[in-house]
């Protein structure tokens, strides 16, 4: 394969991995989370497949001074371009991370408030709960040590 064809193939391929990281980002923006189960699969066997042409290119960068100039300037474009959506969706999907962690915490530590308990005693004989609350929790115990 010449090197105008590799460089072609390597367009191509970087054209989808920008494709793929707009659609990615834009449902990250519009909060779309179910669908980026979509896109999981198709990133990892793009952005695969642009890693191994990319560290070829990177071993052998003499073969950029056989492509032509169009060509060169056009992998540089879309190269500077993924670069950017690498780093925009980076930062969107930590924000996505974050903010279901969020979210999960307060649903946790709402259940955590809303669970009963035995409630522990002060010295005053009141439970450290109070209001309708302290009445679910006020619960007497008594042992019987007899057997």
């Amino acid at each position: 394969m010449d090197a105008n064809n590799r460089i072609e193939d390597l367009i191509l391929i970087t054209g989808r991995l920008a494709e793929l990281l707009e659609r990615e980002n834009m449902a990250l923006v519009d909060k779309k989370s179910a669908v980026l189960h979509e896109f999981l699969d198709e990133k990892v066997t793009i952005s695969r497949v642009y890693e191994t042409r990319m560290q070829a290119l990177s071993e052998r960068p003499e073969i950029l001074d056989e492509v032509d100039t169009d060509l060169r300037e056009r992998l540089s474009e879309l190269g500077k371009k993924v670069s950017e959506l690498i780093e925009e969706n980076g930062k969107l999907l930590k924000t996505a991370i974050d903010t279901n962690r969020r979210v999960v915490e307060l649903v946790a530590e709402a259940v955590r408030d809303v669970t009963p308990s035995a409630g522990t005693y002060s010295a005053g004989g009141t439970t450290e709960v109070s209001g309708h609350r302290a009445e679910s929790n006020c619960v007497a115990i008594s042992l019987d040590q007899t057997l």
